[in-house]
């Protein structure tokens, strides 16, 4: 198994763990983006890119992820539990692409830092900092 099906996998058991699924919801493309199976709690598509790009490289880029149940949590305990799999796989970076107002505050909120107004990064090491305050 390669990293990014490693990756693939963690990131599945947490969304089934938990949003209670039996199923697995997440199926690494070929070109290593990591994508949802549709479902009515979650949608996540993410690309995994190692190359500089608008992004910094080494970065983890969500470019959807939309939780049923909104501000309860989710995406800031999603968020932290990426910054351990960034962490643990050699990730500097994580980035939201094309923000909202919603995800532009939510960025915000963690230390995320405009790329060029509608796309945010932020280093894992920010991040963590974050998280364990």
């Amino acid at each position: 198994m390669n990293q990014y099906e490693e990756m693939r996998k963690e990131i599945d058991s947490y969304l089934m763990k938990r949003f209670k699924y039996r199923l697995s919801l997440v199926y690494l493309t070929p070109d290593n983006i990591i994508v949802s199976r549709r479902n009515s709690r979650v949608s996540l598509y993410m690309r995994i890119r190692r190359v500089e790009s608008l992004f910094p490289p080494d970065c983890l880029i969500i470019a959807r992820i939309n939780f049923r149940k909104e501000r309860v949590g989710n995406g800031t305990h999603f968020v932290s539990f990426l910054s351990g799999i960034a962490l643990k796989y050699g990730f500097t970076h994580i980035g939201i692409e094309s923000v909202n107002e919603k995800s532009r505050a939510f960025a915000k909120k963690l230390g995320f830092q405009s790329i060029d107004g509608s796309n945010y990064a932020v280093s894992v090491k920010t991040l963590m900092d974050y998280f364990q305050d």
